[in-house]
């Protein structure tokens, strides 16, 4: 044998040539490419939890091969520095890291790993570093709770935990340090040869949240304090300057210090903080945002700088949807400089937590803005982490369940089905692996995952084409000039109402104020700006000028533009809408009726400010009830048709009833999730019976529907093709 043969032989069975990867445009939308060939974006993911997270166990590897059988190639694993950076060393276990890289590669050779490397600091770092961790405006670290074996890392993230502040210099210098090392080592190794992805994660669950956020306010520690003074220094130059803003004569650069409680809940106008006496909670918030956003951008960029290759890197960011009313204390405001980053290839979530969409019936969207993503030539991967739907969650430690339901392989097929049509794609977080099976360790799961996967290979060369008539415009900065917990409107625009509009039978694309200048407009007969009640006077008057035209209909869901970041004033929403209201006050929680369809909604509680509608040449479409004061009106206006909602619009049948009279495409009239792009149509049902779909080009199409099901057509000839 010669020796060239010999070493061949005595190379492991999954040795693999080096892969690259990256996110390039194709056939119109971000598509991974490893090694110069499109995939899609379709991965199987280990959990990050103990009893699930090493590649080379038993159930793990079962799961792995599973998946790989099916016809999956992009995997990902989780990894911590906590799990390779020990006390008292100078360098990594890398060792630890092939092992976990290898354990897929064992099942499945031609993979490709993404890894997801969370940064945050070892435990012991932040034992020996505590002038370098979070503090809590509310109270004082509770040291009792700890992290690491037989918790998960992640145990105690939503609570007061002893964390490296995500504004300290010196977590961030050697975590990246030691992220470097990582690239490094590992790319010179055969199982570095398959890495094609890092995903950096950080902060709670990795999911760059700042520590505590959800029932705590961060982070009032000696790195943050010295962070946000340089940030002043930055913004204001002048102790001067700092004072007249704020409105207080306390406070100098050298010993501006971070809001209390009080002062960041405190609002002035109902729920909205006036800027003119707020901007030092504002300025906070700013700051604490931003210092997560280079965060994020700083670690994505050591990645790539590091890596011997092309390498794709992503992160958790972009959430809107269910960000428990705590958009500013930790959600994700900084997510058009993220979006503009060269470092970042794609963003990231969970599909959204709330619970009627998540179910069997609801829409399953992404908890981010995703037509924004797509416009900045970024990928979106959804998370789709259910499992815990399946009624047979329980086990007995000695018998194996067989686990099958027929809801649940409905919900399963509308969560991979839907991001595959949307242009993006997902990854399936198993936590399952932690109670002895997979989730989707089922034949007719997996069976269906593999059909799905080869459908979308095959449409890999279809372009991608919006069938949205309705744009939806969100906001992320408007959260600066809100109340930081929860309020009437807060859950119910992000989460209850848009899962209403979701089952209108109408498709709608979804954007961020700042990228309506990116859109072609001439595509929607109806925009709907869903919770912008900040607008700069440049946005204004784009809207008036190339939005509000071409005889579209604009809905103004609630106070629209009420902010221009400087002060609050219901002029401004008087002049962009067009119609004439004024201010009333309402001591309980207001009822709306609304009037063709007939039907009512409720709010949860007060809401203020309110308004009442009081113009003569409006038509009205919904009043309070009791007092008949007009909550909802149309006016036709020159050049477009005017709706406001003094409330925000809650109810499916209202929203199809605004979006059938601006001329939109209905293709269901029942309350189903129906959803078009790029050719086919996907209706996911919780009650079944017959369905008439009407298609663009006129034909209708009549089906009888099983309960709890999912069913992929072809949208110009109606043809089933998955069901």
């Amino acid at each position: 044998m010669s020796i060239v043969l010999a070493l061949l032989f005595a190379l492991p069975i999954w040795a693999q040539k080096p892969k690259s990867a990256e996110i390039k445009s194709y056939f119109g939308r971000p598509t991974i490419h490893v090694n110069g060939l499109p995939q899609t974006p379709s991965f199987y993911a280990l959990t990050h939890a103990y009893g699930g997270r090493w590649s080379w166990e038993e159930v793990p590897a079962r799961n792995i091969k599973n998946f790989c059988n099916i016809g999956i190639r992009l995997f990902q694993v989780d990894l911590y520095l906590e799990d390779i950076w020990y006390k008292n060393t100078g360098n990594l276990d890398i060792a630890k890291v092939q092992r976990q890289v290898r354990g897929v590669l064992d099942q499945c050779p031609d993979a490709g790993v993404v890894i997801r490397v969370h940064v945050n600091a070892p435990f012991w770092w932040n034992e020996a570093n505590p002038d370098e961790c979070t503090q809590y405006a509310d109270g004082p670290v509770d040291k009792i709770l700890k992290s690491g074996a037989p918790h998960n890392n992640e145990e105690h993230d939503i609570d007061r935990v002893l964390r490296a502040s995500l504004a300290s210099e010196k977590w961030k210098k050697e975590s990246g340090e030691k992220l470097i090392e990582l690239c490094q080592k590992l790319a010179k190794t055969p199982e570095g040869n398959a890495v094609m992805g890092m995903h950096l994660s950080g902060g709670i669950y990795g999911e760059w949240h700042y520590w505590g956020f959800i029932n705590h306010d961060p982070d009032t520690g000696v790195a943050m304090t010295r962070y946000f003074r340089n940030w002043l220094k930055n913004k204001y130059k002048t102790t001067e300057n700092l004072q007249k803003a704020w409105n207080n004569a306390t406070f100098s650069l050298e010993n501006a210090g971070v809001p209390d409680v009080a002062e960041r809940l405190r609002t002035q106008d109902g729920m909205f903080k006036d800027p003119a006496q707020e901007q030092r909670v504002i300025d906070y918030f700013t700051a604490q945002q931003q210092v997560v956003a280079e965060d994020a951008i700083y670690f994505c960029r050591l990645a790539k700088q590091n890596w011997p290759r092309k390498l794709i890197t992503g992160i958790f960011y972009g959430y809107l949807h269910m960000t428990f009313n705590r958009q500013t204390v930790g959600g994700h405001l900084f997510v058009k400089e993220i979006l503009e980053s060269p470092y970042i290839d794609y963003l990231a979530a969970p599909q959204t937590y709330w619970e009627n969409t998540r179910k069997a019936g609801g829409s399953g969207i992404s908890r981010g803005i995703i037509e924004s993503t797509l416009l900045h030539g970024k990928l979106w991967l959804d998370e789709i982490d259910n499992g815990y739907l399946h009624p047979e969650n329980n086990y007995d430690n000695i018998r194996f369940k067989e686990r099958y339901d027929p809801v649940y392989e409905a919900i399963l097929k509308r969560c991979g089905l839907l991001p595959l049509m949307r242009g993006i794609g997902y990854w399936y977080y198993d936590f399952g692996l932690q109670k002895g099976f997979g989730w989707w360790d089922n034949p007719q799961y997996l069976a269906n995952i593999k059909v799905e996967k080869e459908v979308f290979d095959k449409r890999l060369q279809v372009p991608y084409q919006s069938e949205a008539d309705v744009l939806y415009v969100w906001s992320q900065d408007v959260f600066y000039y809100l109340k930081s917990a929860w309020t009437p409107l807060s859950m119910n625009v992000l989460d209850h109402s848009t899962e209403q509009a979701m089952r209108a039978g109408v498709v709608g694309d979804h954007v961020y104020d700042f990228d309506l200048e990116r859109v072609n407009l001439n595509r929607y007969k109806a925009v709907v700006f869903m919770n912008v009640y900040h607008l700069t006077d440049a946005q204004k008057q784009f809207i008036v000028s190339k939005v509000a035209q071409n005889n579209r209909t604009i809905v103004w869901n609630y106070l629209t533009g009420y902010s221009d970041g400087r002060t609050l004033n219901l002029d401004f929403v008087k002049h962009l809408t067009g119609i004439e209201m004024v201010r009333i006050e309402l001591k309980k929680a207001p009822r709306v009726n609304f009037l063709s369809p007939a039907y009512s909604y409720k709010f949860d509680a007060e809401v203020a400010p309110l308004v009442e509608i009081k113009d003569a040449n409006a038509q009205v479409l919904a009043q309070l009830d009791s007092t008949n004061q007009v909550m909802i009106a149309r006016k036709k206006m020159p050049d477009y048709t005017s709706v406001f909602c003094a409330l925000p619009l809650n109810g499916t049948t209202g929203f199809r009833e605004i979006f059938r009279q601006a001329g939109c495409h209905i293709y269901n009239e029942q309350n189903d999730f129906t959803y078009a792009n790029s050719g086919l149509l996907l209706l996911h049902t919780k009650d079944g019976g017959e369905r008439i779909l009407h298609l663009k080009n006129g034909q209708t199409v009549k089906i009888s529907l099983q309960k709890a099901s999912t069913t992929l057509f072809d949208a110009t000839t109606g043809k089933v093709l998955l069901q």
